[in-house]
């Protein structure tokens, strides 16, 4: 399968790469540097040009690939409000190209979007919180609607190991 991963060289991404090409998959890792790029070659994928912001590039990368994981999310603190659209136009973008192909999408989000208090399970459909505006479920929710095999996988908050 080749599967196209965006936040390919991330602390995530890296190991999700390895666990794919470990697997015998193909990869095509989504890179905006040439430092990125490097690494992808080196884990041994193929280097698809862009970034989440770059629409075109995603449709691209989405459209060569039988799957796609994205793992990527701006992480840029400062201007949290406007990387959580990047991050839900991202979604809706990549999805608008799988719609109806029955490829599979899987999209990344976190525990910590969990309300406090409360038993995080598979079922468990959190709400939009314009308070914390990364949209990630929603936006998988909302492509699922479109005809997309669409799943969430929710990390912890706080993913630490090497070279953390």
């Amino acid at each position: 399968m080749r599967v196209f991963v965006t936040g390919a060289t991330g602390f995530i991404g890296t190991a999700i790469v390895q666990e794919l090409i470990s697997a015998g998959h193909q990869v095509l890792g989504l890179a905006r540097s040439e430092a990125s790029a490097q690494k992808l070659i080196y884990a041994g994928a193929e280097v698809h040009r862009g970034d989440l912001e770059d629409l075109d590039s995603l449709r691209s990368g989405a459209a060569s690939a039988d799957g796609v994981i994205h793992a990527g999310f701006i992480h840029d603190f400062t201007r949290f409000q406007e990387v959580c659209l990047v991050d839900k136009i991202a979604i809706e973008t990549i999805g608008d190209v799988l719609a109806g192909s029955n490829r599979p999408f899987i999209v990344t989000s976190g525990s910590a979007l969990v309300s406090p208090g409360k038993l995080a399970t598979e079922d468990l459909i959190t709400p939009f919180n314009p308070a914390w505006p990364r949209a990630s479920e929603q936006s998988a929710d909302a492509v699922s609607a479109l005809g997309v095999r669409a799943a969430v996988i929710r990390l912890s908050p706080s993913v630490h190991g090497e070279e953390d």
